[in-house]
């Protein structure tokens, strides 16, 4: 039996358009040998890789092998590395997502790779039979050739908004035209002889005196020879079959990004912390080995902290895991940081991806340039100086929340005419948008009956709603304000009697002197004192609070917390206060919640 891989036979004719088609696949393994695979199928009367186990998803930011396979009837080795002189063939990656955002339109689409195989790469040429060793015999069998090329792309991240996103790889393969040689071009412009000549187009001037006897001739048949042709397009490839297209579902593995703040010292320095963050997507089930990370800045130092600190690479990782590298960057020049105080700064991370160890170990490759601004801040100890100045005591009647803040109408002023639903009152949400906190009053059911002097209590839901996980934690004051007297009407002044304390009553009536215009009224006169406090109406309370001063927290992002206000009725019918402040401890701002629940008091001639 002879070996498969020895050339037995010739053909008189090849046809590489023809008689040719082109395939191409991904192998799971990141080590591919093609002879070693291809010599397995032919033992085993397969196709050609039929028998290769392929990768059924890939990642972002991964350089992957694509294996372009161009088979062929069996042709010599020479004739056919001949041939594949005028083979072009273009790969082309394009990212497609899954939906459409129009019930009618196309899912969009982004092209991130596209290229053409290097002519300076040899193939790999391989020879097989088709048939099997056993079943046919040897003229029976039919000997092919395959050509195999190895195309690197690098799957980079496209600009388009990722929804469920797959990776979509089309190879074509097309022959160029044949170039003419110069042995088949006429050498001159002479007709070819033993070819009758056409019509003298020129006759009519040969009469012409100007011309002294000379009869010029052309044929028209010259003329319908030279007329300008349309050259043909070089670059029109002839198409060779190939496969449609490779379409795989693609996730990003890892987001990466990058932060810098200026160091708090004294005297201020130029030096910034730089903080590398890595987070892990939950798209993999597999390890992630973060082996290399590169960061270089021109004309500058970079120290890397966490190695310092005892944690070098490479890191092992795996899915949802947020990775923090702290890096501390410093011009090498300090006189040439006024001048030009923003550089570019180079990141590069490299991480191997162990899908299935020792076979499958894709490599995840991230490079971006950032700015780092080496300015030397003004006032390190009071922040940033680009923020602007905060008031910390708002008062009561501006907004906070924005559109979403609540109405400072009293109730009473905005209907006059209606009365609350104690059924809806009884449980009111309030949101305060800027302190990103949020609170639930809830206020005894209508079923239980309050009399004057007895307690009950507001229950107060407080939810910490701040966006940052890594926010710091909330520490909040509740007070209640009471109810401000409105219906307090101003008194007249009466005029002032006091007598003069130099004459005593028997003289003052005596004595009718003028009054001294330049001795004022008495400030505190006891007729005027009298006059208002008989005169003056006294509104008592509706209810008191009990619990004066109510502290919520620390509370973390995403924490709750329930507190407790007590309150005391002293008055029957529909009482309420006026607002409930919320402070906040760390920067002392603070915002009124006027939405409150009504309670009704009974009064105990009723039962």
């Amino acid at each position: 039996m002879s070996d498969p891989f020895i050339d037995t036979t010739s053909t008189s004719a090849f046809d590489l358009l023809h008689d040719s088609s082109l395939t191409y696949f991904i192998p799971l393994a990141t080590d591919f040998r093609v002879e070693e695979v291809f010599k397995d199928d032919i033992e085993k009367a397969k196709e050609p890789f039929s028998s290769v186990e392929r990768r059924e998803s890939l990642y972002f930011d991964e350089s992957v092998d694509i294996y372009l396979v161009l088979k062929c009837s069996y042709v010599e080795q020479d004739i056919l590395r001949s041939s594949l002189r005028s083979l072009v063939i273009s790969v082309e990656a394009q990212i497609v997502n899954a939906t459409a955002p129009d019930r009618d339109g196309q899912p969009p689409s982004e092209t991130i790779s596209a290229g053409t195989v290097d002519h300076n790469e040899d193939p790999t040429i391989l020879f097989g039979f088709l048939g099997d060793h056993d079943n046919e015999g040897e003229e029976e069998r039919r000997q092919y050739t395959v050509a195999v090329w190895k195309h690197s792309v690098f799957l980079s991240r496209p600009r388009m908004r990722l929804q469920s996103p797959s990776v979509v790889f089309t190879a074509t393969a097309g022959l160029k035209p044949a170039v003419p040689s110069l042995l088949d071009r006429p050498r001159d412009a002479y007709l070819p002889s033993g070819v009758a000549s056409g019509l003298n187009l020129l006759g009519s001037f040969g009469n012409d005196p100007a011309l002294n006897g000379v009869k010029p001739r052309l044929s028209a048949l010259r003329v319908s020879r030279v007329a300008p042709v349309t050259h043909q397009d070089e670059d029109v490839l002839r198409p060779i079959k190939s496969l449609s297209k490779l379409s795989l579902r693609i996730y990003p593995a890892a987001h990466s990004r990058m932060r810098f703040t200026h160091l708090n010292t004294t005297p201020s320095t130029a030096t910034v912390l730089a903080m590398l963050e890595v987070d892990f997507t939950p798209f993999f089930e597999c390890e992630i080995i973060l082996d290399k990370i590169s960061i270089s800045v021109a004309d500058g130092l970079v120290e890397d902290l966490t190695s310092q600190a005892g944690i070098p690479l490479p890191v092992s990782c795996v899915a949802h895991d947020h990775v923090t590298f702290l890096y501390r960057l410093s011009p090498a020049d300090a006189e040439v940081v006024s001048k030009n105080p923003i550089r570019d700064l180079k990141i590069a991370i490299s991480a191997v991806a162990l899908l299935r160890p020792d076979t499958c170990e894709p490599r995840l490759n991230m490079a971006w340039t950032a700015t780092v601004d080496f300015t030397i801040p003004v006032n390190p100890g009071y922040g940033s100086t680009m923020q602007p100045i905060q008031r910390m005591h708002r008062p009561s009647q501006l907004s906070i929340g924005g559109e979403s803040t609540i109405s400072l109408t009293a109730p009473s002023v905005a209907r006059p005419d209606s009365l609350p639903s104690l059924e809806a009152a009884t449980r009111t949400e309030t949101a305060v948008p800027d302190m990103g906190i949020t609170m639930t009053f809830t206020s005894p059911s209508p079923d239980q009956q309050i009399f004057p002097g007895d307690e009950f209590v507001w229950n107060v839901f407080v939810v910490n709603r701040s966006p940052a996980p890594s926010a710091v934690p909330r520490k909040l004051a509740i007070l209640v304000v009471p109810k401000r007297r409105r219906n307090e009407s101003r008194v007249n002044r009466p005029p002032s009697v006091s007598r003069l304390p130099e004459l005593s009553h028997g003289q003052f009536q005596q004595a009718k002197t003028p009054k001294d215009r330049n001795v004022a009224d008495a400030v505190l006169d006891e007729n005027v004192v009298h006059a208002m406090q008989h005169s003056s109406i006294i509104d008592s309370a509706e209810v008191v609070c009990l619990s004066a001063d109510v502290r919520v927290g620390p509370l973390a992002p995403g924490a709750c917390h329930v507190a407790e206000l007590r309150f005391l009725a002293l008055k029957e019918g529909i009482v309420g206060v006026e607002a409930v402040r919320v402070i906040d401890l760390a920067n002392n701002e603070h915002v009124d919640i006027r939405d409150l629940p009504t309670v009704v008091v009974r009064s105990k001639q009723e039962n």
